[in-house]
């Protein structure tokens, strides 16, 4: 009689155990996709990190960039920098102070659970008292830092709690910007 009861007493734990299981799994599917802000002080303190960034070009022309500000242009998924900017030649002991901005494509990189930024272009350089004999080169030159410093730079990498929500696996899929954030469209990974 006994094995009986505790035959019994294993097949309502065993159901209950199926049915909690069953209960949660149902939960999950009804879980859509959730947008996530992250603020752009964020994105500002990933790219602080990298500042200064000084580079040597041609072996003649040292730029160094600090002192960025982000901006996020709604509605365009693009991350605009204006940073301060220095060219210097040191053979000929010239130098001059100005800014730059850049900006590039907002991405996704899933692989690595981050996003990036993709094609970062010069938008403008301005440069008190340059010569115009040296504009063209340091135009040149500053696409070349746009690229090196903002090419596939992770701006934030997601935290697994970033990729988990009711213990439901979760995969970033779209990316919208706000003037103060960065929104990232996360669904349920299938």
């Amino acid at each position: 009689m006994k094995s009986n009861r505790s035959m019994s007493g294993r097949t309502v734990y065993l159901l209950l155990a199926l049915s909690a299981a069953l209960l949660l799994a149902s939960c999950a599917a009804l879980i859509g996709p959730r947008d996530v802000s992250f603020p752009l002080a964020k994105l500002q303190q990933s790219v602080d990190k990298r500042l200064p960034f000084s580079q040597r070009y041609l072996g003649i022309f040292e730029i160094t960039a600090s002192r960025a500000v982000l901006v996020l242009p709604p509605e365009q998924n693009r991350l605009a920098m204006n940073t301060d900017v220095t060219v210097a030649l040191p053979l000929l002991g010239k130098s001059w102070s100005g800014t730059m901005a850049i900006s590039g494509i907002l991405t996704l990189d899933n692989p690595h659970n981050a996003v990036t930024l993709a094609e970062p272009k010069l938008d403008s350089l301005v440069l008190n008292g340059l010569d115009d004999s040296y504009a063209a080169q340091v135009t040149q030159i500053g696409n070349l830092l746009a690229r090196q410093l903002l090419a596939s730079l992770p701006l934030y990498t997601f935290k697994p709690e970033d990729l988990r929500y009711a213990g439901v696996a979760f995969m970033p899929t779209r990316i919208a910007t706000r003037p103060e954030n960065l929104v990232v469209t996360f669904e349920p990974v299938k």
